[in-house]
């Protein structure tokens, strides 16, 4: 996914930083980020953004015209590996001539391969991972001074700061709460690339959640690797996740709150009890479970049985009645039969996910799990994850369907006043088009609009907007 940042209202969201300094060696220098991968780096990229923004950079859509480009890359899988080497290369190609040009290499496949990145990208100039974020700036003036390959892995990890972040347009952002991850999960390479658990000080967080209202934003998602086990190291000024989001849905002009990913290790009633208490918190829960077979669990080192799981489902929709409930899935893991993976099916059909990523096990360095053997054969993977994705699919396609002739509210994210179609989601995350009568007043991007859902279909529904305000 390319992010190609552009100014939203005044517009670089920062906390202490001022735009544009006099003097600064990035003034009026241009530059292109790309990035792959999962929410948290589409947020890194955003204060990548927001860095070089505040030190006079211009963002530009196209590598061939940027002075610095930045490929801020993912490892999950090797697929994502293979991605981002092979646009490295079409990089390579149309990147701006010029001595002062800087190919930088950042992100999770960054961190993890390090000097190597060198070798296989000889054109790279600079390599970061994502806790070297912060150091963005001076690692390019190391670059641009001595003109020298740079590896930033090496750099000490600075502190916890807020960089600046250049967001898109929009009614929605990122906040990210917490980074890391102490846990042990056989299959994942996240604790090796982004580190262990660090969590933001609750103010830090409070303060940019306020001057992202003061821009217009109405929706703040807030991102971890195990974002539900913020605060437990003691690094928030005592707080816990569950009062942080008490915090958050007190702020005046804030509309709604989301999260993700969350470990069903630090699940806790007090979180399902904000979530149901309070009305700006929205009742969607992202709780992976993986594999529906313990003996699968136990082999990919994640803490928890079936039961512990189906508890913590069972809690949920006690508190937070209507709570839509999505997860992640993997077929293929090593050893893994056929009982294990009908026993993934029985999962899905006893939850019934509002929906779920799913994949096939893809080895990675740096796990445990990666000089495992006992791989299913690749066409018996191929063949359990269509089986998988359709299960799921046709279960979305039938929630939808009952939500026919209901009344939703949707946050409007975007307004097109020739066809007059407001389109946004609802608290649960789906997305809804919604048909405004000519009569009706335009709905204001922001507002929370009232819809009768009229049709259904498996990716989002469709309705006419009640009358509004």
């Amino acid at each position: 996914m390319s992010h190609e940042p552009t100014r939203s209202r005044q517009d670089v969201s920062s906390s202490g930083n001022s735009p544009n300094p006099s003097g600064s060696a990035f003034e009026g220098r241009t530059f292109y980020i790309k990035t792959f991968g999962c929410q948290m780096n589409v947020h890194d990229s955003e204060r990548m953004a927001g860095l070089l923004s505040a030190e006079g950079g211009q963002p530009v859509t196209e590598p061939g015209a940027a002075d610095i480009i930045l490929v801020n890359t993912c490892t999950i899988r090797d697929k994502a590996d293979q991605k981002a080497l092979s646009d490295l290369g079409r990089i390579r190609q149309v990147r701006k001539d010029g001595p002062g040009t800087v190919l930088a290499v950042t992100g999770c496949m960054a961190q993890r391969e390090g000097e190597e990145i060198f070798r296989l990208v000889p054109d790279v100039d600079l390599i970061l991972g994502p806790s070297q974020i912060r150091n963005l700036i001076p690692l390019l003036d190391t670059v641009s001074g001595e003109r020298t390959r740079v590896d930033g892995t090496l750099w000490p990890v600075p502190e916890m700061t807020t960089p600046p972040a250049l967001r898109p347009p929009g009614v929605s952002a990122f906040v990210t709460v917490q980074e890391g991850c102490d846990k042990a999960c056989a299959y994942c390479v996240v604790p090796a690339t982004r580190g262990a658990e660090r969590s933001r000080p609750i103010g830090d967080i409070l303060q940019e959640a306020e001057e992202l209202v003061s821009l217009g934003y109405r929706e703040i998602t807030l991102l971890g690797q195990n974002v539900n086990g913020y605060g437990q190291k003691g690094d928030t000024a005592g707080a816990s996740f569950p009062e942080l989001l008490r915090r958050l849905s007190e702020l005046p002009g804030l509309l709604r709150v989301r999260f993700t990913t969350s470990h069903p290790m630090d699940m806790s009633d007090d979180l399902l009890d904000v979530m149901g208490s309070s009305s700006r918190v929205m009742p969607h829960l992202h709780l992976p479970v993986q594999s529906g077979s313990d003996r699968m669990l136990a082999k990919m080192q994640r803490g928890y049985t079936l039961e512990t799981y189906r508890r913590w489902v069972g809690k949920l929709r006690e508190k937070v009645p209507g709570a839509a409930l999505t997860t992640d899935l993997i077929v293929g893991f090593c050893s893994e039969t056929e009982e294990d993976f009908e026993q993934t099916l029985s999962v899905v059909d006893e939850f019934r996910f509002d929906g779920a990523f799913s994949f096939i096990y893809s080895p990675r360095p740096s796990t445990p799990a990666h000089a495992w053997g006992d791989i299913p054969p690749r066409q018996v993977s191929v063949e359990r994850l269509e089986r998988l994705q359709k299960r799921i699919e046709q279960q979305a396609m039938e929630r939808n369907q009952t939500l026919v002739g209901s009344d939703v509210e949707i946050l409007t994210e975007k307004w097109d006043p020739e066809t007059r179609i407001a389109v946004g989601r609802t608290p649960q995350f789906l997305t809804v088009r919604a048909a405004v009568a000519p009569e009706d007043a335009d709905p204001a991007l922001g507002s929370l609009l009232p819809v009768r859902i009229e049709q259904a279909a498996r990716a989002g529904l469709k309705g006419k907007a009640l009358p509004h305000a």
